[in-house]
């Protein structure tokens, strides 16, 4: 049995890559699967990002397949909203991705740093552009299963989504259920009813930004927003509180209702 030391240290800043093309200028972040770095690509001259698998993952033959697997979606995809895959090598026999780096801060930051708020039109709004994008996404057969507000991207004009290392085909056979604490299953279903449910948390983010409570009583979002029924309506339905939506088409024809009767 391998031990795997609590604290992974990532790369130090200067650190060179692949041959020399890649120069690490920061660690930004880790996920699931992997260390996330900034770094500058010397065949461009332009900032990427490099993603590194973590190392307890890395004797699991299953999670380095799964750690690859984000490689191959990005090599089908293309979409202006979703980074392109630039190059995939190994280190030390380390697997490591770079990708493009997307200069946009994500709804994470924009709420709890920025302090932007969001009306309820604001907030369906930004979810037609984020479902423009998952259409795309679902269209090839691949959920997203990690719609978190990090992992969406605005900067002002354009959405973008990143981070596909949970990704799956829905061709595939069912993956094993992992789970973090306190997390509803319904994030991670092998279903295009995962990314409704998260991205229906997406939109309750942003409505959120504006809420003033009016006492310590924990109370329900129904309870506390001050919603119109059709939103109420789609949010319900896209937490399955409510009959699920079974596709992207289907909640994109009920947000356009919904916007123009609120023009």
């Amino acid at each position: 049995m391998r031990f795997w030391p609590l604290f992974e240290r990532p790369l130090k800043p200067g650190t060179m890559l692949a041959g020399g093309r890649f120069h690490i200028h920061r660690f930004i972040g880790k996920g699931s699967y992997g260390l996330t770095y900034i770094a500058k690509d010397w065949n461009t001259g332009t900032d990427v990002v490099i993603k590194q698998l973590r190392r307890r993952k890395r004797h699991k033959p299953a999670e380095v397949a799964y750690f690859m697997q984000e490689a191959d979606f990005l090599r089908r995809f293309h979409h202006p909203s979703i980074p392109s895959l630039l190059a995939v090598f190994q280190e030390k026999e380390i697997p490591f991705l770079a990708m493009d780096f997307v200069d946009a801060p994500n709804f994470e930051e924009l709420i709890f740093s920025h302090h932007h708020t969001y009306t309820e039109r604001d907030s369906f709004l930004l979810l037609t552009k984020v479902l423009h994008v998952i259409e795309y996404v679902h269209s090839l057969d691949i959920v997203h299963r990690d719609l978190r507000i990090p992992n969406i991207l605005w900067d002002g004009t354009t959405i973008s989504i990143i981070d596909f290392g949970l990704a799956r085909s829905l061709n595939a056979p069912s993956p094993p259920v992992r789970r973090r604490k306190k997390e509803h299953p319904l994030f991670r279903e092998l279903s295009v009813r995962s990314d409704f449910f998260a991205l229906g948390h997406f939109v309750l983010f942003l409505l959120y930004s504006s809420f003033e409570p009016s006492s310590k009583k924990e109370k329900s979002w129904e309870e506390e927003l001050t919603l119109s029924p059709a939103a109420k309506h789609i949010i319900r339905r896209m937490l399955q509180l409510d009959q699920p939506y079974i596709s992207v088409a289907e909640l994109k024809q009920e947000i356009s209702l919904l916007l123009k009767c609120d023009r």
